[in-house]
């Protein structure tokens, strides 16, 4: 029980992380920079052991929780959060 929380909370540390790291870096374009590594991960075009392409979903989701983004209408949002 105890091991599944600390993975947990080192999951979140890192997607913390992360996001702030991007936003630093990319500014207003984090959101979709977090959107293209998780495709990139999935289709082996980048290859981290540490982040998988759930870990850049997680990224991108925090990222857009931080910005408020909301600038694509709901049918993107769907299709771009794997609906």
């Amino acid at each position: 029980m105890f091991g599944w929380w600390r993975r947990r909370k080192e999951l979140h540390a890192h997607v913390d992380a992360d996001a702030t790291a991007m936003i630093a870096e990319f500014g207003a374009s984090a959101y979709h920079v977090a959107r293209d590594r998780a495709l990139e991960q999935r289709l082996h075009k980048i290859v981290d052991a540490e982040r998988t392409p759930e870990h850049w979903n997680l990224v991108r989701f925090e990222i857009r929780k931080r910005t408020g983004r909301q600038d694509a209408d709901t049918a993107t949002r769907y299709l771009e959060d794997g609906g």
